[in-house]
């Protein structure tokens, strides 16, 4: 279907008709504008991508969109664990799937349908949550945005595994992000930290002085006599 659509911006409080044609059929459609000072109507609307202030640029950044339903837990952290594995650092996983399950699971508690066997209904403006992963040199961070505005309060073992962690305000919501910092030293494929090769000069050792085992005989004579 095509046709010219004639629009202008109105007040939020105002809705207007607008007809065009197409053929020989006249369609009508609903538009609603905002002020620029008045918060955007939106449903599903994701923030764009912002860099936390004071921070250098990531290296690389990985993201994905999902509903904001039971299943998106499950789904984020498979895109967790490929992304780790993809930029070699599988070994931040484990951590990152404790504060990734918590942030997306608030985000669809407070913005989504979390019910397992949700109805129809319950599916109608159905909002949206981004997972976004940022490589730094020092760390990975990891943000969440859903269109909830109140800051999260994380758990006691969120704000154990993560030192630093904040939210920002966007027009559609919020942002929580966490960070996972990088460990200083070399991993084995099992996970565990390698043992650094000594860089201290090795011990020049003395032989051992020569024995006189005549003396040692007479010694031993002497003292079975007593």
């Amino acid at each position: 279907m095509t046709g010219d659509v004639l629009a202008t911006a109105t007040p939020l409080r105002n809705r207007r008709r607008f007809a065009f044609r197409s053929g020989r059929e006249r369609h009508f459609m609903t538009a609603t504008a905002a002020h620029s000072n008045t918060e955007y109507v939106t449903t599903v609307t994701v923030p764009a991508e912002r860099v936390m202030t004071n921070t250098p640029r990531p290296r690389v950044v990985s993201s994905l969109t999902l509903a904001a339903t039971s299943t998106a837990v499950h789904v984020g952290l498979l895109f967790l664990n490929y992304t780790l594995i993809k930029w070699d650092h599988q070994e931040l996983a484990l951590n990152g799937e404790t504060l990734l399950s918590e942030m997306v699971m608030q985000a669809v508690k407070l913005t989504g349908v979390p019910d397992p066997s949700p109805r129809w209904v319950d599916l109608d403006d159905l909002a949206l949550v981004c997972v976004r992963l940022m490589l730094f040199d020092h760390a990975v961070v990891i943000e969440v945005a859903d269109r909830h505005r109140e800051p999260p309060n994380p758990s006691e073992d969120f704000r154990w595994l993560s030192k630093r962690w904040n939210f920002y305000p966007t027009q559609a919501g919020r942002v929580v992000w966490c960070e996972l910092e990088l460990p200083h030293f070399e991993l084995t494929e099992r996970g565990l930290p390698k043992r650094p090769a000594s860089r201290a000069p090795r011990i020049q050792r003395s032989p051992p002085p020569h024995v006189d085992e005549e003396l040692l005989r007479s010694v031993r004579k002497g003292l079975k006599n007593l």
